[in-house]
């Protein structure tokens, strides 16, 4: 079978919204030098459709620069210090190892994109903490595509609107009035599901853990290192390998049956199929509107085609990502919109009225 070379093409395009690439401009230069590239655009065509993204192409790239290569230690070195001049130069020189050692990235391609991105707990603690404001103050969690389980201590990082540089606190702009001060409910079971979860106390998964993330954002580099050495300390979690299909049920069965517990999912269902994303949105629908159970879905309506999924057209927002709620008892609702990292989030009017009432 041909490669769709042409899909490949259009995967690396869309990879970046705008404030990605003005963000982190060595990795916008290194995308578009990768879009329009036949060898980048054969590895990239090679993979599985379900891990068919170039964030996999980037994360092999940098594994390969974390063990020294040659060529690219150097260029992410000083990418991560802000030394990068010329980003545009630095992907050329990538782009030469691509076509030069294809097989240095090829063999890295039947990993999965883990990114394991802690900045949306802030995300997770404001929407947590006004469903606890209704009453529920014991909850299990749940987190669908857990990674390395992570966002399963959501209550553990401070949410500031500015950095005070402690490395574990999440900088989130509230563009919406957001009560920070509100408790959050204590965690009673912490449990994830994930088809390929990574193990922190393993080297190679760190190191890959790692290489997932952008070198052109130490701020980030700094907080997983923080969360390393932190996470000892921290409470216990189960993690189960399996998809959700194979394995919700049994994660929901481990919590307290006394408490509520929440589902969350954040960029994990771009992995599913589109047939596997529908039966995953039918059973959380039907388990929130039957039974003592509440989720919160973080994803791109760009991936995931919902029956709630909204785009809009609010030009701050183009390239956000949907906030979606099923309380106990209801339906799934938009409740506003995030920067996919959590840089900043927003409610709609009618769930901040509702949280004021």
């Amino acid at each position: 079978m041909a490669l769709d070379l042409e899909d490949a093409r259009r995967r690396y395009h869309f990879a970046f919204n705008a404030e990605d690439r003005a963000r982190v401009p060595f990795y916008a230069a290194l995308l578009s030098a990768l879009e329009n590239d036949e060898q980048a655009q054969t590895l990239l065509a090679e993979i599985r459709v379900e891990q068919r993204n170039p964030m996999l192409i980037l994360a092999s790239l940098h594994l390969a620069a974390l063990k020294g290569h040659p060529v690219l230690t150097a260029i992410y070195s000083q990418a991560r210090v802000g030394q990068l001049d010329d980003p545009s130069w630095a992907a050329t020189k990538v782009l030469g190892v691509v076509n030069d050692e294809p097989d240095t990235v090829r063999r890295e391609l039947h990993r999965s994109t883990q990114t394991n991105e802690p900045g949306r707990s802030a995300v997770f603690q404001a929407v947590i903490a006004l469903i606890a404001k209704r009453g529920h103050r014991v909850i299990n969690v749940v987190d669908v595509g857990t990674s390395a389980g992570i966002n399963l201590y959501f209550d553990r990082f401070p949410v500031h609107s500015y950095d005070d540089e402690n490395p574990l606190t999440l900088v989130c702009r509230d563009d919406s009035p957001i009560d920070r001060s509100l408790p959050l409910p204590s965690v009673v079971s912490r449990v994830g599901v994930d088809p390929s979860p990574l193990d922190l106390s393993i080297e190679a998964d760190r190191l890959w853990l790692q290489a997932c993330y952008w070198p052109e954002e130490p701020r980030r580099m700094a907080r997983l290192d923080a969360v390393l050495a932190a996470r000892p300390s921290w409470p216990t979690t189960t993690i189960l390998k399996g998809t959700a299909s194979e394995r919700l049920g049994e994660a929901l069965a481990l919590g307290d049956p006394t408490a509520l517990t929440i589902v969350v999912n954040s960029y994990a269902l771009a992995y599913f199929s589109a047939s596997d994303q529908m039966a995953f949105f039918d059973e959380m629908a039907q388990r929130c509107a039957t039974s003592n159970v509440a989720w919160i879905s973080l994803e791109s309506p760009f991936v995931v085609q919902w029956p709630t999924s909204l785009t809009t057209s609010d030009e701050a927002r183009q390239g956000g990502t949907q906030i979606l709620v099923t309380l106990p008892g209801g339906a799934p609702t938009q409740w506003g919109w995030c920067q996919h990292h959590g840089l900043w989030m927003a409610l709609d009017d009618a769930v901040v009225a509702a949280s004021t009432a």
